[in-house]
C-alpha cells in the first residue's frame, strides 16, 4: 500500500522520464501500482490537477485543429501551447478515470464524472505539509513553462536567480555561476 508521500516520488519520477518513455513508465510502474492500491488512478490524477491547475492561460492545451481536423503529433493527439509530461500523464489518467466509469454503467456516466469532480477533485484534503511540496513542484512546473516558451521574466529575477550560484572550493563555499547567467540572457 502507497503512502500519500510516495505520490510526491511518483510526480517527479514522472516529471523526470524522457517523453518518449511514458508509455513505457505507465506499463511498468503506474500499471502495477494501480493493481495493488485502491483509487491510485484516481489520487494521482487529483495532484496532477492541482498541480496544473493555473499553469496554463486560457485557451492553451486545447486540441490543436488546422484546415478543420485535429491535428496528430507522434501519434498522439496535438495540443495547443506547452505540454509537459504531466499534461500527457494527465490525458491518460482522465480517460482510465472515464473508461471505469463507462464499464460500471454507460448510461450514468455523466452523473458519475460529475459527482467525482465535486466530491474527489474539487475537495482540497491535502495536510499542510503536503500541499507545500505540491506548490513547490507546481512554481518548478511555472518556471519550466517559462524557460521552455521564452517568456520574458524580470532582469532582478534573471541575477537574484538561485541557479546562478554554485559551490565552489574557495574560502567561502559559494561561487557565481557566470555561465548560467550569460545563457539566460543569450535565450531572449
Amino acid at each position: 500500500m502507497l503512502k500519500r508521500d510516495d505520490y510526491i516520488g511518483i510526480i517527479e519520477d514522472i516529471r523526470n522520464t524522457e517523453k518518449k518513455s511514458l508509455d513505457e513508465y505507465i506499463y511498468k510502474v503506474l500499471e502495477p501500482l494501480r493493481s495493488d492500491n485502491d483509487l491510485f488512478i484516481e489520487t494521482l490524477y487529483k495532484d496532477i490537477c492541482y498541480l496544473l491547475n493555473g499553469i496554463d492561460k486560457a485557451g492553451e492545451n486545447d486540441l490543436a485543429i488546422e484546415n478543420s481536423d485535429l491535428v496528430i503529433e507522434d501519434g498522439d493527439l496535438k495540443l495547443t501551447g506547452y505540454q509537459s509530461r504531466l499534461h500527457c500523464l494527465s490525458i491518460w489518467l482522465h480517460s482510465e478515470i472515464c473508461s471505469k466509469f463507462i464499464e460500471e454503467d454507460p448510461l450514468s456516466f455523466c452523473k458519475k464524472m460529475e459527482d467525482f469532480e465535486k466530491s474527489f477533485l474539487e475537495k482540497s484534503d491535502y495536510t499542510p505539509e503536503y500541499k507545500a511540496k505540491l506548490e513547490k513542484i507546481k512554481k518548478s512546473l511555472k518556471r519550466e513553462r517559462q524557460q521552455n516558451l521564452g517568456q520574458d521574466t524580470n532582469f532582478w529575477n534573471k541575477i537574484l536567480d538561485t541557479d546562478n550560484l554554485e559551490l565552489k572550493p574557495n574560502i567561502c563555499g559559494v561561487g557565481l555561476n557566470l555561465n548560467n547567467l550569460i545563457n539566460k540572457f543569450k535565450k531572449q
